[in-house]
């Protein structure tokens, strides 16, 4: 890339800086994304920062591309949607030399670095809390024009790190210039960050690729939060057009193509064909619904996923836009939580191929639900050795000849068993939940991330 641009902020680096010197008590922290408020994993995990950071006395700012609540200060640059042009050319295939493509990732870096000075001079920010902005290079020049920004103003910066490039096949450079960006600036070596993950396989491969030392700190939940029916939920399934008496499973996450749905459709399939025609559930008929809130953000997937659950019979109900980060109402209708969601599921299904963690699983255990996961990587790593109880998938998967993902036949019939049963017998299941639910809390509570956080921030 630029090399005229690595070389330039390289010089921009040389100057050191004692992170003792800079008090924490109270501090205006700027947290900076793509996007805020709404159902993306970090937009999610962003919130819980905030809270945790205002009950710890400090005064949080939010910097992000788009924001649907009205809550951020919003600089459309930095937005996913804001160099999608680079994006393309950087990743899928250049339109244009890769002299012109630095050059329009110098300009508009440039010009994105006036607005964020003048934004966190306004703001009187102290620190920066920059999340996945140089982790994975959806917008290159905002990268970089935090980098400037961070420089000029001598901030202190917390790179929180919820995903990494090298673990999507889709950021493959199509140049020279852009490989040397990755390995420098994704993130960067700088001496005012303190880098932080969410797992620790996320961590060694940090410290293997870049010689980064990093910080762990784990997604959390509000265990203390109020969950259950109430007056505005209580009408939800009447609203979907289901009846208290059908099985709903919900699969919470959002649509897209590593969330592993269609094997959550094929569980579903394996139920009600073997499993629920013997069986007996207090209170329970004989309708059985894939509940789908969250956000459609692949509309190919989506169509696959259709086409699956028709062949199998399963009743797969897609209902993005009647929820949101926050209940409301729109053209007359209740738009609500995905919280809300969990009041009316009897069942989760938890499929991820990959997670950076995994908020839908702490969604479930606060909501005192039982769990049908696929193990991935992290989950295996950093939560199944807790000791949670949950109705397994394995940790093996193949792809079929229209790239869905399939898991082991057997492993599927005999996750459907254990789910009929646990349903079944209500005893089991409240014994299980509930342990769950305590042993979240000992380990994932919004309190282990305020104690989390007064650590790091003493570093500053």
């Amino acid at each position: 890339m630029g090399k005229t641009i690595l070389l330039a902020h390289r010089v921009r680096c040389q100057e050191s800086f004692d992170l003792g010197v800079k008090s924490v008590i109270p501090m205006v922290i700027a947290i900076c994304h793509f996007r805020y408020g709404m159902l993306d994993g970090v937009s999610l995990e962003m919130e819980k920062w905030k809270r945790a950071l205002e009950r710890l006395g400090h005064r949080v700012a939010i910097i992000a591309g788009e924001d649907p609540t009205g809550e951020a200060t919003v600089i459309p640059e930095i937005s996913i949607a804001g160099a999608e042009g680079i994006r393309r050319d950087a990743f899928t295939a250049l339109s244009r030399t890769p002299r012109e493509l630095t050059a329009e990732i110098e300009r508009k870096a440039e010009r994105i670095a006036e607005i964020l000075i003048e934004t966190l001079q306004r703001e009187r920010a102290e620190l920066l809390i920059i999340e996945n902005i140089w982790s994975l290079p959806i917008n290159i020049p905002a990268a970089l024009a935090f980098l400037r920004a961070v420089d000029t103003l001598g901030l202190p910066v917390v790179a929180h790190h919820h995903d990494f490039w090298w673990e999507r096949d889709i950021y493959s450079p199509t140049c020279g210039e852009v490989e040397a960006l990755l390995g420098e600036m994704f993130p960067p070596a700088h001496p005012r960050a303190v880098h932080v993950v969410i797992n620790s396989l996320a961590q060694a491969e940090l410290q293997r690729r870049r010689g980064l030392r990093a910080e762990v700190v784990p997604n959390v939940i509000d265990f203390d939060a109020p969950w259950g029916v109430d007056e505005l939920n209580a009408s939800l399934r009447e609203d979907l057009g289901l009846a208290p008496e059908d099985i709903v499973f919900l699969q919470a996450t959002r649509v897209v193509r590593r969330k592993g749905i269609e094997i959550a459709i094929d569980l579903v399939h394996r139920f009600q064909a073997e499993v629920l025609p013997s069986l007996r559930i207090p209170g329970k008929g004989r309708r059985v619904v894939l509940f789908l809130p969250n956000l459609i953000e692949d509309p190919d997937y989506h169509g696959a996923l259709l086409r699956r659950a028709e062949r199998l019979g399963v009743e797969a109900v897609f209902v993005p836009d009647r929820f949101g980060a926050e209940r409301a109402k729109a053209d007359g209708k209740k738009v609500y939580s995905l919280w809300d969601a969990y009041t009316i599921a009897d069942f989760v299904t938890y499929p991820s191929l990959y997670e950076g963690f995994g908020n839908q699983f702490l969604e479930a255990v606060v909501a005192r639900l039982p769990l049908v996961v696929f193990e991935y990587p992290v989950f295996a790593a950093d939560i199944a050795p807790l000791g949670f109880r949950y109705v397994s998938l394995g940790r093996e998967y193949h792809r079929d000849e229209e790239g869905l993902a399939r898991v082991p036949e057997e492993v599927i019939r005999r996750a459907a068993r254990e789910v009929g049963e646990i349903l079944a017998d209500e005893p089991r299941r409240r014994e299980m939940v509930e342990h769950n639910f305590a042993l979240g809390r000992e380990h994932f509570s919004l309190k282990r991330l305020e104690r989390e956080l007064s650590a790091l921030l003493r570093t500053f």
